[in-house]
């Protein structure tokens, strides 16, 4: 069993009390379900029409969202950094299809559980089920409701505006067409916003 000393596993209890506090009792009850997984660039851990199982938090490298259209366009939906938690949650709460697949854009390292496994021990413990809504509040809430809005209300360059506040270090490591694929804008679109920047 991993030790609750590990770097990585310390990286994950802090991202836990950054959303509520834990305590080390219940967050050792993770422990057994986490394997630390290694991931190399344009790696699919998901599957569009796979039924996802495990849920993943990003140690080390980004992990995208995605799926393509019949003319093979790619729509970017999420981009998951180190430091945060990337899974197909319709997926896995619905235990149906995932309508996306997960591909890691460099090489890095993940922790992966499963998801039922990792809610069974969430519902044994207050300090858990607090950080759990917290998450869910934060993360599938509010983001969803400013990115709804950004889409809704900002022009392109606003919401570029608002992608670099967000991911400011994302720029210099993916490729800027899954940029302009996420913010709903073609490469040379995106060119233009940047030079006017």
């Amino acid at each position: 069993m991993i030790s609750f000393d590990h770097p990585q596993i310390q990286l994950f209890y802090q991202y836990l009390n950054g959303y509520a506090p834990v305590s080390q009792t219940s967050f050792e009850e993770f422990l057994p379900l986490i394997k630390i997984r290694s991931v190399q660039k344009n790696e699919s851990i998901v599957f569009r029409g796979q039924t996802a199982r495990n849920i993943y938090f990003v140690c080390q490298g980004i992990l995208i969202s995605q799926w393509m259209d019949d003319e093979a366009n790619v729509f970017v939906k999420n981009f998951f950094v180190e430091g945060h938690l990337a899974g197909s949650t319709v997926s896995m709460l619905t235990d149906s299809p995932s309508g996306f697949g997960i591909e890691s854009v460099e090489d890095g390292v993940v922790l992966e559980m499963n998801y039922q496994r990792y809610k069974e021990v969430i519902y044994k413990h207050e300090d858990l089920k607090n950080y759990y809504i917290a998450n869910l509040e934060q993360n599938w809430i509010i983001e969803n409701e400013r990115r709804q809005i950004s889409f809704a209300a900002e022009n392109a360059s606003q919401r570029y505006l608002s992608f670099l506040n967000k991911y400011p270090n994302l720029p210099q490591r993916i490729p800027q067409w899954l940029i302009a694929s996420y913010l709903g804008i073609t490469p040379t679109q995106l060119s233009r916003i940047r030079k006017d920047l």
